[in-house]
């Protein structure tokens, strides 16, 4: 909410939105949701638009008048902590199959450019854990629909179905939830395949594959990791499976901390040089 109020108190300074969206290099549509919500959290509405320019309403001229020198010195507090040489604490929350695989070389390159920094990594993909969890940066794959956070795309991920060869064809293994399948796609697979394995686990489900259980649905950053890919191959679907984005996501400003933006600088090397994570479809 803190980040939220800090935009509200940008806009009222500015009388205008896509002036601060453009200032704090957001999206309009992005910067219009998180309003949005904080008066949604406060019941209350803040702006008015006219043509002239934004309007404070009763409760955000008051809001302004009252918080507004003190948000913008704790938030300018909160900037120079997280730039501080002197924090020694980095809290990642990132996917447990990026990060150990594709991504593990920037993990460690940054770990041992750091030496005096105490890494806490936290492997998981839950976006439930980012208001649970203190972090500094946040590594999730897929679109992001929480615009509570600052958040940059780093690259993309192909899907693709594959079996191994004399697999069942009539069994789906499946490492994603109804929420993170384009609309619809869930019930089509459904009447295309007698039976649907969940395992919400990408590597467990990848193994599944390699073992011969069926037809998996996987990211190229898993098949990458098949070791003889001679026996296997990938299987044409009639529906659109689009790649997943990979985004680094962190609070409080807009530009990450100087130790996130280093970790970010590592990752988006490896990306480079990585096609599983451009979203390629890699030869088998």
């Amino acid at each position: 909410m803190l980040d939220d109020l800090h935009l509200f108190i940008e806009i009222a300074r500015r009388k205008s939105m896509s002036q601060t969206a453009k200032d704090l290099g957001l999206n309009l549509s992005t910067l219009s949701r998180r309003i949005q919500a904080l008066e949604e959290k406060l019941a209350e509405p803040l702006l008015q638009r006219t043509a002239r320019g934004i309007v404070l309403t009763a409760k955000g001229e008051s809001l302004y008048n009252e918080l507004g020198e003190q948000v913008l010195a704790l938030n300018s507090q909160l900037e120079q902590l997280n730039d501080s040489p002197a924090a020694k604490e980095f809290y990642l929350l990132c996917p447990q199959n990026i990060i150990a695989g594709p991504l593990m070389g920037a993990v460690n390159q940054f770990a041992m450019a750091n030496p005096t920094l105490n890494l806490h990594i936290y492997p998981s993909n839950a976006n439930s854990q980012l208001s649970q969890k203190r972090f500094d940066l946040a590594i999730r794959i897929g679109e992001q629909q929480d615009s509570s956070y600052f958040q940059k795309r780093l690259g993309m991920i192909a899907v693709k179905l594959i079996t191994k060869k004399d697999a069942p064809t009539s069994r789906l293994i499946l490492p994603y939830s109804e929420s993170q399948l384009p609309s619809g796609l869930l019930n089509k697979l459904k009447t295309e395949y007698e039976h649907i394995s969940f395992c919400f686990d990408i590597t467990i489900a990848r193994k599944m594959v390699e073992a011969g259980y069926g037809i998996g649905l996987l990211p190229m950053s898993e098949i990458c990791c098949i070791d003889d890919t001679s026996n296997f191959s990938y299987v044409d679907s009639p529906h659109s499976i689009p790649a997943r984005p990979i985004y680094a996501l962190w609070p409080h400003s807009r530009t990450p901390s100087a130790n996130a933006q280093l970790l970010i600088e590592q990752l988006q090397t490896s990306i480079a040089n990585s096609p599983s994570l451009q979203g390629e479809i890699l030869g088998l």
